[in-house]
């Protein structure tokens, strides 16, 4: 298990070698998103982000520790060795609350720009928010999310609508 100073990583980043044991680890480490001592500082967790290794995103190193610690005892098979832990700025939680908030009053658009995909960054950065074009250079847009986010961070891309 190591600490990582640098940036997260973004899934997809490497090639999962697939080995159980690092799916594993990853399913026991994801567990621990559950564990109401870890759920606020729990932010991700990647497989494959460098073959066969995992990383943990979290918004405290030192508790991200604690919760794979918590994951070997609970799954004592897992090689923490695996393990690489990262800081995150925000959790999950706190960025799936700020979603569900946004989007209680704006389906399926926001400030009159389409939604097409809108959750946590890969790396918890923020939110990423992907719509048109026009939706992607507006100012407005990005004054209202501004307004209505409390400051959390918050990206805006050139999507494509879903289709079927």
């Amino acid at each position: 298990m190591q600490s990582q100073g640098a940036a997260s990583p973004a899934a997809g980043s490497g090639n999962s070698d697939g080995t159980a044991q690092a799916q594993a680890l990853t399913q026991a480490v994801g567990d621990e998103e559950f564990n109401a001592a870890y759920s606020e500082i729990f932010g991700t967790v990647i497989d494959g982000y460098t073959p066969g290794r995992v990383a943990l995103c979290v918004t405290d190193v030192t508790r991200g520790r604690l919760l794979a610690q918590a994951a070997k005892h609970a799954h004592p098979a897992v090689d923490l060795n695996r393990l690489d832990i990262f800081p995150c700025r925000y959790s999950e939680g706190t960025l799936q609350t700020a979603v569900r908030g946004l989007m209680a009053h704006n389906r399926p658009t926001i400030a009159g720009f389409p939604v097409y995909q809108i959750g946590p960054a890969t790396d918890h950065s923020g939110i990423e928010l992907r719509t048109s074009q026009a939706g992607r250079a507006s100012a407005a847009l990005r004054d209202y999310l501004t307004s209505q986010l409390g400051g959390i961070a918050f990206t805006v891309v050139k999507g494509e609508q879903a289709v079927g």
